[in-house]
């Protein structure tokens, strides 16, 4: 969604906040690889859609070398 475009990237608990300050019902799915589990450690957004009455917030974890 275009809308929620400048929430991409960031930290999943921020943009949980973000949509329980706006009273907006949603979810989160992570997708997790199977490489180097130990050393990704920090969940980023990386796609929000609409789904009905709500928002779904996909999301997977990147390694400090990547941020």
């Amino acid at each position: 969604m275009e809308k929620y475009y400048n929430l991409l990237g960031l930290n999943v608990e921020d943009v949980e906040k973000y949509f329980d300050n706006q009273n907006i019902k949603h979810h989160t799915i992570f997708i997790e690889g199977g490489k180097d589990k130990e050393r990704l450690k920090f969940p980023r957004a990386i796609k929000i859609s609409e789904k009905a009455d709500s928002v779904e917030i996909t999301a997977t974890y990147f390694s400090d070398s990547l941020l």
